[in-house]
């Protein structure tokens, strides 16, 4: 949670708001703190009465300061034009309400709150509320930042709206951010070469069907352009009629399967880690004593005169010393894991730590 040493950063002066009037901000019997006519709040509340909104003493108990539409970050009212692209909602829910506050997108990533931001905060295409603490993941609002781009015909704004996606994937390791980002490089690309709009935002009919397939109740149809072109009506042709035209929701199925495998590889070599490391320290551990044992031995020679006491210890003392040569043999055994359990002999990983490795 932020302290009260941020308040002063989290609300700026009221000059420096954006001026709306205060007479203008009721409808329907509700207001705006901020006084801005086109708050969110005076369609959210109405529409959404069930969702209460987070307490807060902090930035909410500024006057002029409204969750809704004023930037948690700099103060400033948000703009609704082309779908709020430039700004961000926080909808995490906390102890059963809402948080709702709200921050302009080029603000928190200059802020290091947005994007992909290494360190302690780990963000990858995320955005970090500084409220809350909670995370939203933001390709979701790119997807819908492109599709307003569809919309838009001045190529200044649509480049503009597009080079804030690319800031806030870039850098992230996840597949649909990088398949994200890449289709958004293409359309900037396009656009600089003068490319029409039509043209750019078009979807190839090779995403969508096969040869000279035409779709059709979302499925691939194929039209020959001759009989001579035309297909057997066999178990080939019914496979390819069956094929679906959405390829978005076959490639997030692939892209969640993927996810899934890395994630459990991660655990796996996490795990593997842990044994490693426990083990590892352990025998260090152990040498460490032995050696620690080995000085306190001969210490103790120094101080016997010749004779038979002097005879014993000095055998211990050498059965100490090869002791010590066959534990660090161990060590250097034991180190091969650091090419991966995979690359380690079964027999070391058997002896060394416990781990039984079937063909």
């Amino acid at each position: 949670m932020i302290n009260a040493v941020a308040r002063a950063f989290l609300v700026a002066s009221h000059e420096e708001r954006a001026e709306v009037s205060l007479s203008d901000t009721q409808s329907d019997g509700l207001t705006c703190k901020a006084g801005n006519k086109k708050c969110n709040s005076l369609f959210a509340e109405a529409e959404s009465p069930s969702l209460v909104p987070l307490p807060c003493d902090l930035c909410c108990s500024e006057p002029r300061f409204c969750r809704n539409c004023c930037c948690i970050l700099c103060s400033k009212t948000v703009d609704l034009k082309y779908g709020g692209y430039s700004f961000i909602k926080c909808e995490a829910m906390v102890n059963g309400c809402i948080c709702g506050h709200v921050a302009h997108l080029n603000c928190a990533l200059r802020s290091y709150m947005a994007g992909t931001v290494g360190g302690s905060i780990g963000l990858d295409a995320e955005y970090y509320c500084r409220r809350c603490d909670a995370k939203t993941f933001l390709v979701p609002h790119v997807t819908r930042l492109l599709k307003t781009c569809e919309a838009i015909d001045s190529r200044d704004e649509i480049e503009k709206i597009l080079n804030l996606g690319v800031c806030i994937l870039r850098g992230s390791e996840k597949t649909n951010a990088i398949s994200l980002l890449n289709r958004i490089d293409s359309a900037i690309t396009e656009l600089k070469c003068g490319t029409s709009l039509e043209d750019i935002w078009k979807v190839r009919e090779s995403e969508f069907a096969i040869s000279t397939g035409v779709i059709h109740n979302g499925n691939v149809e194929l039209k020959p352009t001759n009989n001579k072109d035309s297909l057997d009506s066999g178990p080939c042709l019914v496979s390819v009629l069956s094929i679906s035209s959405d390829y978005h929701i076959e490639y997030l199925k692939l892209e969640n399967e993927i996810d899934q495998v890395l994630q459990d590889l991660r655990k796996e070599q996490e795990s593997e880690y842990k044994i490693a490391e426990e083990r590892l320290y352990a025998q260090k551990n152990y040498l460490r004593n032995l050696y620690q044992q080995l000085d306190k031995e001969r210490s103790e020679l120094s101080h016997l005169a010749s004779g038979t006491k002097a005879d014993a210890m000095l055998n211990a003392i050498l059965n100490r010393v090869d002791q010590i040569k066959q534990e660090v043999m161990k060590l250097k055994e034991m180190e091969e894991v650091a090419n991966g359990f995979g690359r380690t002999p079964k027999g070391t990983l058997k002896k060394h730590f416990g781990l039984e490795i079937e063909d």
